[in-house]
């Protein structure tokens, strides 16, 4: 039995909670006294109280306000994938432009274990913003169920675009905590669904590239070693395991 080393996004949103939540909001909000309780809840990183906060706030004023977006958001952050999604899918009902929500529920979907839906979500994402992390991020759902053939055809379109050296993912194995360029996990994975769809040869060039790249990149190192060994004739395995946390220089923590 294979297993095979792949990389997953974690997205952040925490510093999109005060960007968001203070964007074009009515002057009248400044002394409501839940807008009070939930600035000094996110000033002390008390992110349930600043959702009960909001709860409140949207409970008296309505849906139809940027606190709405905000909420989503923290449920997200939170990991409260069924209430991100449900404020997401609200807000997007009148800001079907708003790529932000939309980031929100595809990730929610995923989270909730529906990548089908959370791919649908991401394709068009992807196509709104060419973004190297929605395409990565549209990559590992391809892969994830092996729509192999979709998942090249992103590979492929991705390699077009534009990496920059700040666009960077951590990871783990085992114990281990490393840090790799975004573009290595893009080889990496474009290398895996070479190797699933038995073109070896060429899974080894992704693999060779993302080494290139950096070579202190276990996953891919690991990889190529496993698959050069198999390619020898030593009964060795090719490992599968998840790392996380990409790091999206528009979304800092």
């Amino acid at each position: 039995m294979k297993k095979i080393f792949v990389l997953s996004i974690a997205v952040c949103f925490c510093g999109a909670v005060h960007a968001q939540g203070g964007k074009a909001i009515p002057a009248n909000t400044k002394n409501n006294t839940h807008i009070r309780v939930f600035n000094q809840a996110i000033a002390s990183g008390d992110l349930n109280t600043a959702v009960t906060a909001l709860n409140y706030y949207i409970n008296d004023q309505g849906d139809a306000n940027p606190f709405a977006d905000t909420l989503a958001m923290l449920y997200a952050q939170l990991g409260a994938s069924g209430q991100a999604y449900f404020w997401a899918e609200k807000r997007l009902a009148a800001k079907p432009d708003d790529n932000n929500l939309l980031e929100i529920k595809g990730i929610s979907l995923e989270k909730m274990q529906q990548p089908k839906e959370a791919i649908t979500v991401f394709e068009k994402l992807y196509g709104r913003t060419q973004s190297p992390f929605h395409a990565y991020k549209l990559m590992e759902l391809q892969f994830g169920i092996k729509r192999l053939a979709e998942c090249l055809v992103t590979a492929m379109s991705a390699e077009k675009l534009q990496f920059k050296p700040e666009y960077v993912m951590s990871y783990t194995v085992g114990d281990q905590v490393g840090r790799t360029y975004l573009q290595a996990g893009v080889f990496n994975i474009h290398a895996l669904a070479l190797y699933d769809l038995d073109r070896k040869a060429e899974a080894k060039t992704y693999f060779e590239k993302a080494v290139a790249l950096d070579s202190n990149f276990v996953l891919a190192r690991q990889n190529l070693e496993s698959l050069k060994k198999l390619e020898s004739g030593v009964n060795n395995k090719v490992n599968t395991n998840a790392p996380n946390n990409v790091t999206n220089p528009g979304n800092k923590n």
